[in-house]
């Protein structure tokens, strides 16, 4: 049912209402196939490691960065179907994230809903729509898409303004552009991550691509605070150990669960991590706000993920089940 990537998408097009709680949804989870590719061995992060150490220390200084050498690994790197070498362990293949996969499936399911698979290639080629342009699925779910194409993410976009909803379940999600070779299935660089490339050339450039858009439907943006530097939570019901988060950026937004996260460096002063939702154009985004996978096997997280956050994206009233898992676990962390 997770394989990565599906060939065909059955769409029943009857019916666009919007419809209650208690009816079928359409719902899809969006495979990170991009970051995949930006992730295995020979691609991104070999020539991250290669030169970023040196463009941060001349950045620091103001002086730019442009690099011609081993720009290879920045394009056309395949797309992933199946286990793949990670850069930090080439020796051997895996897939990450797929048990916070088979997770976001079993969930959806125990609350009596089906989901399938797609990948960011679908969402780039408008794959959740319908011909008349309206939403395809009701809810998408994504995991770490760290990488998305400029149509990839306007699609996102559009999908929330429509009326759809999409679950965030990582921090660190829409934060670097490439573009997708449809014919060759493979992505390059386009800006972002600190680097941005013209298909000769990269430079130093932005972190995160599209920081003001973000804030204004996403709710959030990356704390891009090293995952090696201590960071704290006065409120940490899962468990959960810094590693990637948003904090917020938008007032619209509903808070869930605040963390209370404090040691942030002076460039974060007072930043609110959180788990939260908020309403864009017809519809809503839920976002985690933390790097779920890394509490998956966590039972708070995971009955908290069942009881409160797939209700949610169900279109259900979570306040009072929100509200009670809150003050139970204050009360049990002050035991």
């Amino acid at each position: 049912m997770y394989s990565s990537g599906i060939d065909e998408h059955v769409i029943d097009s009857t019916d666009t209402q919007t419809k209650s709680p208690n009816e079928s949804k359409k719902i899809a989870l969006i495979e990170n196939t991009f970051t995949y590719a930006a992730y295995q061995n020979g691609s991104f992060y070999n020539f991250y490691e290669l030169y970023g150490p040196e463009m941060f220390k001349r950045s620091g200084k103001g002086i730019n960065t442009t690099i011609t050498d081993n720009v290879y690994l920045l394009k056309d790197k395949p797309i992933p179907h199946g286990p793949f070498p990670f850069y930090l362990h080439p020796e051997y293949n895996d897939i990450p994230y797929i048990k916070y996969a088979y997770l976001n499936g079993n969930l959806v399911q125990k609350n009596n809903q089906f989901m399938v698979n797609l990948t960011d290639a679908d969402v780039d080629q408008g794959k959740i729509f319908l011909e008349d342009g309206g939403n395809a699925y009701d809810i998408l779910i994504l995991l770490h898409n760290e990488y998305v194409s400029q149509p990839e993410y306007n699609n996102l976009k559009k999908f929330v303004a429509n009326g759809g909803t999409i679950v965030f379940t990582e921090g660190n999600v829409l934060y670097a552009e490439v573009k997708y070779n449809s014919t060759n299935d493979t992505i390059t660089l386009v800006n972002g991550h600190d680097w941005e490339f013209d298909g000769k050339s990269a430079n130093n450039s932005v972190g995160e691509r599209w920081v003001e858009d973000d804030k204004e439907w996403m709710g959030s943006n990356f704390l891009d605070y090293s995952s090696s530097k201590p960071l704290y939570f006065g409120f940490n019901p899962f468990n959960y150990t810094h590693y990637e988060e948003q904090y917020l950026t938008n007032p619209n937004a509903t808070v869930l669960i605040d963390y209370k996260a404090y040691g942030f460096p002076e460039e974060y002063t007072n930043a609110t991590i959180a788990t939260y939702h908020m309403d864009y154009g017809l519809g809503k985004v839920i976002h985690l706000g933390i790097w779920g996978h890394i509490v998956k096997e966590n039972p708070v997280f995971i009955e908290y993920f069942d009881k409160v956050i797939i209700p949610l994206a169900l279109g259900k009233n979570v306040t009072t089940e929100n509200d009670r898992f809150v003050r139970y676990m204050k009360m049990y962390s002050d035991d």
